[in-house]
């Protein structure tokens, strides 16, 4: 009796064992079933807003207002179970203020592979974009490289730098994926984030406002120190009030 207890208790393990590796392959066709769905699917986002917040405040000097405002939206953001739109923040400001540090650092607590992960897509008008002649190919590009990520994807952060130095007009094609439609090209969008870098290119030297040339309008007076600033996007597109 004692032999063959024993000799069924690696049987009984094997079985066992069978039926994990199995709920483990039904779990696995399961999440991938929902991550195809796009809207279901969070793949490796992973946000960890207290980890950001405290980040920010230790090694983002003198930028409050941006800080608060970043953090508020996210945090609306990330705990809604069903937002009505992407979130789209726009990051302007010098060099050194810290907007590609602050982009780097959301894609980082919000996303396990940070800027390596699949879904974070970051986007250079120098590599990706070099030619303004080739402008109506990369609207198509940009499409359908949106289009197809969010399809795969819901959660993706899409992250675009340099935005003054992007070919004229190109952006136009995000604006159907920026807006609180339900549906883009037959893909569900709305739980995509949109980051937009941009330089503060209308100071002068030393923060001096330009020589006012004729007949234009009043310069607007210039900070002592200029500073990132952080805004949401309205359905307009990038830099829109919201």
């Amino acid at each position: 009796m004692a032999a063959v207890t024993r000799s069924c208790r690696p049987w009984g393990s094997l079985l066992g064992l069978f039926g994990l590796v199995s709920a483990a392959a039904a779990a696995w066709d399961l999440a991938s079933l929902r991550c195809n769905l796009g809207a279901f699917c969070e793949c490796d986002f992973r946000p960890d807003l207290p980890g950001l917040e405290c980040d920010l405040a230790q090694h983002l000097a003198g930028q409050h207002l941006a800080k608060a405002l970043v953090v508020k939206a996210l945090k609306a953001f990330v705990r809604d179970p069903a937002p009505t739109k992407p979130l789209v923040l726009s990051l302007h400001g010098w060099t050194g203020t810290g907007k590609s540090y602050v982009s780097s650092l959301l894609a980082h607590y919000l996303f396990q592979g940070g800027l390596r992960s699949p879904r974070v897509h970051h986007f250079s008008p120098v590599i990706h974009f070099p030619h303004p002649s080739h402008v109506e190919r990369y609207k198509k590009d940009l499409k359908s490289w949106v289009q197809g990520n969010l399809t795969a994807c819901g959660r993706s952060l899409f992250l675009f730098d340099e935005m003054d130095k992007m070919p004229p007009g190109l952006m136009e094609v995000l604006r159907p994926f920026l807006g609180s439609s339900w549906v883009v090209y037959g893909t569900n969008y709305r739980k995509a984030i949109f980051i937009f870098i941009r330089w503060l290119l209308t100071l002068g030297h030393h923060g001096r406002a330009p020589p006012r040339r004729s007949g234009a309008l009043p310069p607007t007076a210039a900070a002592p120190r200029p500073a990132l600033r952080a805004q949401r996007a309205g359905p307009a597109g990038p830099g829109a009030e919201g």
